[in-house]
């Protein structure tokens, strides 16, 4: 049986007591080699991880396999190399510590003959793919990968509606095409037995402070520790007005503190291959932002210092992907009191929040959505603009997707951060 994901598989290449390599046309009709972790195998502890950790190890190393899509959070992890890799997934799991075995017949295709061109990889050596369990343990990865949380949202999240976006996308998936969540103007996210996640007190004394601040305009010495006005402000000198942050406070904000840590290193980024759009006249973004081909940004609201953008594919009969793109002014001095505060404020599916270094943090979870299980991804970073070259802004990327289609969020995000540098 062909395994799930945005491909159409071909023909069996081989393989391994973890998982199997497949030959497969990418949505452009592009030849991929897809190595894909059992499920049971993945749901074994130490292999997700270690085939995340090894994927991006050879990577990184000279003259290795470069891989152009990947997630590591799917229940059958998988990883698209290029055609012209070569036995990419053969390297991956001889890498893993497990024997591969070519099919015996490797261009004879499942199901279907290919669109053009020839397969993957020539006529391996004979031998039947070995399947089943690892007897052993995994393999100790050369580096780590961050996986996303999984479970139910805390609670529904009710704090953001993107309107509807109207966009001719390329096909992402063979799959059945699920509801349009970003149809309706209603909550929709629907938790499943949650198990409430309180966040710490000061957070939420924080917030709220924050949303009085920002409907009443009162001055930014709320935020202050016992003093009058906020670190570094001299006396007598008006102080900055709150930015424009949520009218009330979330109902599944992320849990914090952030857990120390990085940005992945095994996201996939856009590759000269993607068929993809630049974005450079979103009024009040002040950045250039990547995206699909096929995907819109339509503006939501604007206020002094504040904009979003709702950005994604939302045609009917299509997977929706995609949600909000908020860049809002940060209050100078925009220290940690600030950060802090405005973080809390943000919508995160009670994921744990994890930080990426000084000035940004992310998380990410799984939701449901009408019964379909959807990815979800965060990210709130703090970044320098104007002259002065101060930290005084702040982007919020607030996305979902399905499950398959987690690289579009990842890769979208590692893009503006590569851009604006947080």
């Amino acid at each position: 049986m062909q395994p799930d994901g945005p491909y159409r598989y071909t023909h069996l290449l081989g393989g391994s007591p973890v998982g199997k390599a497949w030959a497969a046309l990418d949505q452009q009709g592009r030849f991929v080699t897809v190595a894909i972790l059992d499920a049971t195998v993945a749901a074994t502890e130490g292999w997700r991880d270690a085939f995340a950790g090894i994927v991006n190890s050879l990577a990184q190393t000279p003259g290795g396999p470069s891989f152009v899509y990947a997630d590591f959070s799917a229940a059958e992890p998988w990883v698209a190399y290029p055609a012209e890799a070569g036995p990419a997934a053969e390297k991956l799991f001889q890498a893993l510590g497990v024997e591969y075995t070519p099919a015996p017949d490797s261009g004879v295709p499942v199901s279907g003959s290919p669109a053009s061109g020839p397969p993957v990889s020539g006529a391996p050596a004979s031998g039947l793919p070995v399947s089943g369990t690892p007897a052993s343990g995994p393999p100790e990865a050369a580096s780590g990968a961050p996986m996303p949380i999984s479970g139910a949202p805390a609670s529904p999240a009710t704090a953001w509606q993107p309107s509807p976006i109207s966009a001719a996308p390329q096909s992402p998936s063979p799959q059945p095409t699920p509801a349009d969540p970003f149809s309706a103007q209603t909550p929709r996210i629907v938790p499943s037995t949650p198990r409430r996640r309180h966040p710490p007190l000061w957070i939420t004394i924080v917030a709220l402070v924050v949303v009085v601040a920002s409907i009443g305009g009162v001055a930014a010495w709320a935020l202050s520790d016992d003093s009058d006005q906020p670190p570094g402000t001299p006396s007598g000198v008006a102080t900055v007005a709150p930015p424009v942050l949520p009218t009330a406070p979330p109902q599944s904000p992320g849990v914090e503190p952030p857990k120390p840590g990085a940005w992945p290193t095994q996201w996939p980024k856009f590759t000269e291959l993607d068929e993809v759009q630049t974005l450079t006249d979103l009024e009040g973004v002040g950045f250039p932002v990547k995206v699909p081909a096929g995907w819109q940004c339509t503006l939501a609201a604007r206020a002094d210092g504040y904009v979003k953008y709702n950005c994604g594919n939302s045609t009917p009969g299509q997977p929706a992907t995609g949600g909000e793109l908020i860049v809002r002014d940060c209050p100078e001095p925009c220290n940690t009191q600030w950060q802090n505060a405005m973080r809390a404020v943000e919508e995160a599916w009670g994921a744990q929040w994890i930080r990426s270094g000084e000035y940004a943090s992310y998380a990410e979870q799984i939701i449901e959505v009408d019964g379909e299980q959807r990815h979800g991804l965060i990210v709130v970073a703090y970044f320098r603009s104007g002259e002065a070259s101060l930290v005084n802004r702040q982007v919020v990327i607030r996305m979902t997707a399905p499950v398959p289609e987690a690289y579009q969020l990842r890769r979208l995000a590692g893009y503006i951060r590569d851009v604006v540098v947080f």
